[in-house]
């Protein structure tokens, strides 16, 4: 993906719950905006790491902290457009799955009155279907993309047409979490919690995060998401470009899963990052994810 040609002259933007990290899009003159979480009472932006203390959102969940998370408000978002249309370009925004919130949907909104301010400006919104680094994968690529000379509607018609090959799969190591968000029954959660099963998660084809399968403890659990690493593996310079292993201030498991994929398939870059706190929030500490540009989403 990567290339020394010209810049495109539009603007790429995207929202913190992407979790691209805050370097990249720094280097590559990504707008980020930022996502709401509240934990114990305090609100705060997600800023993807600058001056995110990890260790200490998780440290604070385990003592049993309460964090919730929250839309911003369609102003909100309609200023932070217009701040960028008032640059004079048209503006291509990679936004998560309107099934995970309601974001999606306020951005259109904002979308409508930015531009009527801004008549002569595009503002082109897209629905990635993913969260965290399944989105920030897209941005990853639409990145390199623009800066190779590539126009608007060639990044745009780029994301729709793969947006389906970026898998999610992940665990949570406690079970709760996922009972607070609806995601199982509290009967579940108990149990499941006591037997030590690791339910595995994806992300479908709609946007809305479904059980794909579930193992019995750690060691079989990073072996599972070897294996689904390496069944959906695509051996395409894309496919190669980048895979994301993202934790809940869990890096020894992090790194364990690392050695165990790259035993099995290879890949141009592996960046192992922090799950930040807005998505943390909803699934607690331990989460474990696998992300890449694989095989079409099976469900």
């Amino acid at each position: 993906m990567k290339g020394e040609t010209r810049m495109s002259d539009f603007i790429l933007i995207t929202d913190s719950d992407s979790e691209i990290p805050y370097s990249f899009a720094e280097e590559h003159d990504i707008p980020v905006f930022l996502m709401p979480y509240t934990l114990n009472g305090k609100e705060s932006l997600f800023d993807l790491g600058k001056n995110t203390d990890f260790e200490g959102f998780y440290n604070a969940l385990r003592q049993g902290a309460s964090a919730s998370t929250s839309t911003r408000s369609t102003l909100d978002i309609q200023e932070w457009f217009e701040s960028i249309l008032k640059e004079g370009k048209d503006v291509l925004y990679l936004c998560f799955s309107h099934n995970l919130s309601g974001h999606y949907n306020l951005s259109l909104m904002a979308r409508e009155e930015a531009l009527k301010n801004y008549p002569d400006r595009r503002l082109e919104i897209v629905d990635t279907l993913s969260i965290s680094m399944g989105a920030g994968m897209l941005v990853y690529h639409a990145a390199f993309m623009r800066e190779n000379g590539k126009s608007l509607d060639e990044v745009k018609d780029w994301v729709e047409a793969n947006k389906l090959h970026l898998l999610h799969f992940f665990s949570v190591d406690d079970l709760n979490y996922l009972k607070r968000t609806g995601r199982v029954s509290a009967v579940s959660a108990t149990l499941g919690t006591m037997l030590d099963l690791k339910p595995i998660l994806c992300v479908t084809k709609e946007g809305k995060i479904v059980a794909y399968d579930k193992v019995k403890g750690r060691k079989k659990l990073i072996k599972k998401l070897a294996e689904l690493t390496e069944e959906n593996y695509l051996d395409t310079d894309e496919g190669r470009e980048l895979m994301v292993i993202m934790h809940g201030d869990n890096v020894d498991m992090a790194e364990a899963l690392k050695e165990e994929i790259l035993k099995r398939v290879s890949f141009n870059n592996v960046w192992i990052q922090h799950v930040g706190p807005v998505i943390g929030s909803h699934c607690g500490p331990g989460v474990m994810a696998v992300l890449m540009l694989g095989k079409e989403r099976a469900l």
